[in-house]
């Protein structure tokens, strides 16, 4: 038995006698689609959805991919057109092409770094553009331009730009495409080799196609139907003749299915144990051996285009399936999750004054060291021995688990455990973890690591749904891949034929862009390139910024910090390993727009300042960030407590006119509080919170008090009104509200919204203003699986209210609201006993109109229950009224008055 796990089963040992060792249920499975909801006012509101898409970015044509997300085809509505580079040329002009002495061109493909630079004779490195711009300009007041030619960038190193570096255009020449790679081009024409090629087994009482849905007889995207055969090894024959990857047979016990071979389609080996089946399937690796291209080494490999999987267990592909999909592409759960023992208390820091009198969450407080001593630096909020919040407790993190030995892999000898990472969703699906794998126990059925854990603030003594990457033994699959940087040979399951070349990741951060608060870079402008090939981050640094749930990673493939005047638009982000955009403390007169960020690792985008404990006057935060009209889909593809935009300690955003699809968690979070002054307008959000539950497709939290001058130009702990405003958001799969105002959140004015599927929230929060909102139909289902974390199916819910010890819900105003829904009790509020002592913890409410089946409503206020009229001769709602349900065609127009549309 190995050093590593004694220590490991001695943990389990300490652990169990002082902390619960639980075991988290599997998430249950939630649908884009509500289940109670008429169809055709679900395929109406998506059709809207899909107009307002096209209204916010013209230039996205007939909108392909939002068609799609929404899944209007479903709904009987044509295919539209697909366009070939939608992000191209956003802003519909053609760019002047200059030939002054202060512009430099380079052309990956026919350039020299010896040349001068010139359209005729360019350059082939941008860093090379860097240096001889450096070499030529006396001062940085004048603007110059390096033009990209058509080609790819592989960088060596990171382009790392400073002050003198001010006044810097990079853009594509003639809006032709450029591409700044992080990542190495490896030439594998003639390297393949066959490593091993066999059709395994024949597995008796396993069934590879349960999880197909197919019908008898016929053929779907995961399962082909071959024929009838006579028995288990014909079926097999049949595969190897027609190199299929995976089988199944069904004997004379299965019905209709009676002797029917089929093919699995979807290059997913996905065995479920039931009698009367028999199942195999083929095993195809090449090795090639990449010594003489002096490889370094990756996490992440491109083929044609597209991130390959590394080698995995289950099956899956982290890109295309999480936990809202069929298959998951994760084990449901482990037999046990073994928390670390607990470390020392944190060193704890308390500001007693100033203090945010009146509030659930009056002090600034942070613990460091201790059970934090995993993020760096070890500072956090959840470091505290009593840290305030829904569901609050100090931070713990596991360091090994048990699994099945009905695993797959529970008999198969990992020859070296350490290249392993293990991914997993937090106990509460709040976010998740990754762990580097230090070793396995296979008489124990133990995994054990000690790095890891550090991805999200919250942690837990428990897990939920996992699977493992990055095993050798576990390379078994179409379109897997895996690289022995020992000895330089990569291994690959082909989907198809052999590539004749790839690109393995260097590079976490292409252009890192760095000043200071008092000596900033000046004016860098980025136009019309694509940033590709970053490597993966989630084994690398996280910090946790403020009080909300958040850790993240300072990074991103663009990076700025120390910066007066940055642009970057109408640039691609292809898939990069973490962030796409990093805003890092002194940021000012930023703008982010009309980019494209797809399948990112992490976020998208990130502006994440830094405060002197709870003095956040000294202006070393990101303020007044533009982040405009920009696409941002497939977020969190290994990160899942991530979002198209997350902020913390920043302030006076402007979020307009994005469009944001298809990811874990909330679409925006603001981490916290800080400053306020922000402006969240036009945007379309939906198909968020995913693969995780207890939130919305905007998120915010304000658990810490910081003192700012963003109010009044003077300190104080009040931020400035931040508005939220026209925004079209559908809250489906496990989202509980549209606009999620969590623990303490206050100083919002939401107004205008048209919120799909999901009503007002208030916990633990105060003075926020909601009206003239569309809400409809709040309490639709999405669970297909019963267990949701919440069921909220009312217009409007305040939770936790309370003025003893801890204040909250006072100052919440809910008025001219319009809701239509199907349940009869409207509202939910807590604080009401009896209604009337202590009103100012209910908010206000009047000058609502809602729509209910047959005009029938109630208002249920702690165990209190009244009708609209009883409630109104309490003082509350005067002036509104409930009618009968409208139709389809009214509630449309309602939409399309608030979207301008």
């Amino acid at each position: 038995m190995h050093e590593t796990t004694n220590l490991l089963l001695a943990a389990i040992l300490v652990v169990c006698n002082v902390v619960h060792v639980g075991r988290s249920e599997p998430l249950p499975r939630a649908s884009a689609t509500p289940l109670n909801i008429d169809p055709s006012l679900d395929c109406s509101l998506k059709e809207l959805a899909w107009q307002f898409a096209r209204k916010l970015l013209p230039q996205q044509g007939e909108f392909r991919s939002a068609f799609d997300a929404l899944q209007l085809q479903d709904c009987g509505v044509p295919l539209p057109e697909t366009k070939a580079r939608p992000f191209q040329n956003q802003h519909q002009q053609q760019r002047a092409v200059s030939s002054a002495p202060d512009s430099l061109y380079v052309d990956a493909v026919n350039g020299s770094d010896s040349n001068p630079g010139t359209l005729s004779q360019p350059l082939q490195s941008l860093f090379a553009a860097v240096m001889l711009l450096r070499s030529f300009r006396p001062v940085t007041t004048k603007l110059v331009t390096i033009y990209l030619l058509p080609g790819t960038y592989y960088l060596t190193n990171t382009i790392t730009l400073g002050p003198e570096d001010s006044n810097l255009v990079i853009v594509s020449y003639a809006d032709e495409e450029a591409v700044i790679s992080g990542g190495k081009l490896y030439n594998l024409d003639g390297l393949w080799k066959q490593y091993v090629n066999e059709m395994g087994p024949i597995y008796p009482g396993v069934n590879a196609i349960y999880d197909s849905g197919v019908l008898p007889g016929e053929s779907n995207y995961k399962a082909q139907y071959y024929g009838k055969v006579g028995s288990p090894g014909e079926c097999q024959q049949a595969c190897e003749a027609q190199s299929c990857f995976a089988y199944t047979y069904h004997d004379n016990t299965t019905g209709a299915y009676s002797q029917m071979c089929y093919f699995r389609a979807d290059g997913l080996w996905v065995p479920t144990s039931q009698s009367g089946h028999y199942s195999g399937k083929r095993l195809t690796i090449y090795v090639a051996d990449l010594t003489n291209q002096n490889p370094t080494p990756f996490n992440s490999f491109f083929i044609n285009g597209r991130r390959a999987v590394r080698a995995r267990y289950p099956d899956g592909n982290p890109e295309t399936t999480g936990l809202h999909t069929n298959p998951t592409g994760y084990v449901s759960r482990a037999v046990r999750y073994i928390p670390r023992p607990p470390p020392p208390p944190a060193t704890e820091i308390r500001i007693e004054s100033p203090v945010r009198s009146g509030t659930h969450f009056p002090t600034f407080q942070v613990g460091i060291g201790g059970p934090v001593e995993v993020f760096d630096p070890p500072v956090s909020y959840w470091g505290t021995a009593n840290p305030a919040g829904g569901g609050g407790a100090t931070f713990q993190t596991l360091i090994g688990l048990e699994y099945s030995p009905d695993e797959w892999f529970a008999n198969t000898t990992w020859s070296n455990p350490k290249t392993g990472v293990v991914h997993m969703f937090h106990c509460g699906h709040w976010a998740n973890w990754q762990f580097q794998i230090e070793d396995r126990n296979m008489e124990q059925n133990l995994i054990s690591w000690s790095y890891g854990g550090f991805q999200e603030a919250r942690g837990c003594g428990s897990g939920a749904e996992w699977y493992i990457e990055n095993i050798f033994e576990q390379l078994d699959a179409p379109g897997e891949w895996f690289f022995d940087e020992v000895n330089n040979l990569l291994y690959l399951y082909p989907n198809g034929s052999l590539p004749s070349a790839g690109i393995g990741t260097v590079l976490d951060e292409l252009i890192r862009i760095v000043g200071t608060q008092d000596v900033p870079v000046i004016n860098v402008t980025i136009v019309n390139v694509t940033f590709a090939h970053t490597a993966t981050t989630f084994l690398e640094p996280y910090e946790v910024p403020s009080g909300g749930d958040w850790a993240i990673h300072r990074g991103g493939a663009i990076y700025a910090e120390g910066v007066d005047g940055i642009i970057i638009q109408d640039c691609m982000f292809d898939a990069p390993g973490g962030n796409g955009v990093y805003l890092s403390n002194y940021i000012r007169n930023a703008s982010i727009e009309g980019n494209e960020f797809v399948f990112t690792g992490d976020s998208a985008i990130a502006a994440i300042g830094s405060a002197q404990l709870i003095d956040g006057t000294d202006g070393n935060q990101p303020r007044g960030t533009k982040i405009y009209s920009n696409l941002i889909h497939e977020i969190g593809v290994f990160g899942k407590q991530t979002s198209a935009y997350i902020q913390a300690i920043a302030c006076e955003t402007e979020l307009v006119g994005n469009v944001i699809f298809n990811g874990p968690r909330a679409g925006i979070n603001f981490n916290d509080g800080f400053g306020g002054g922000n402006l969240v307008m036009n945007n379309l959000a939906f198909n968020l919170v995913r693969e995780t539950g207890d939130h919305g497709p905007f998120n915010s939290w304000d658990r810490q008090p910081f003192l700012t001058d963003i109010s009044d130009a003077t300190p104080s702990l009040t931020p400035a009104q931040t508005n939220i405003t026209r925004n079209f958001i559908i809250n489906n799969y496990h989202s509980t509200w549209p606009i999620d105002h969590d623990d303490g959140s206050c100083y919002y004015y939401d107004t205008y919204n048209f919120l799909v599927y999901g009503g007002y929230k208030n916990y633990l929060g105060h003075s926020k203003v909601v009206k003239y909102n569309v809400y409809v139909y709040p309490d639709a289902e999405h669970q297909v699986d019963k267990g949701a974390f919440f069921s909220e199916p009312y217009c409007a819910n305040s939770d936790g209210a309370s003025e003893i010890i801890l204040p909250s819900g006072w100052g919440e105003v809910w008025v001219n609201n319009t809701c239509i829904i199907g349940n009869p009790n409207v509202y939910e509020f807590s604080g009401c006993i009896p209604v009337g002592s202590n009103s100012g913890l209910i908010p206000f409410t009047a000058n609502n109109t809602f729509y209910a089946p047959g005009a029938d409503i109630y208002i249920k206020c702690s165990s209190f229950q009244y009708t609209l009229q009883d409630w109104q001769k309490k003082g509350y709602d005067i002036g509104s009224t409930v009618n009968d349900i409208v139709p389809v065609a009214t509630i449309i127009v309602w939409g399309k008055e608030l979207l301008s549309l």
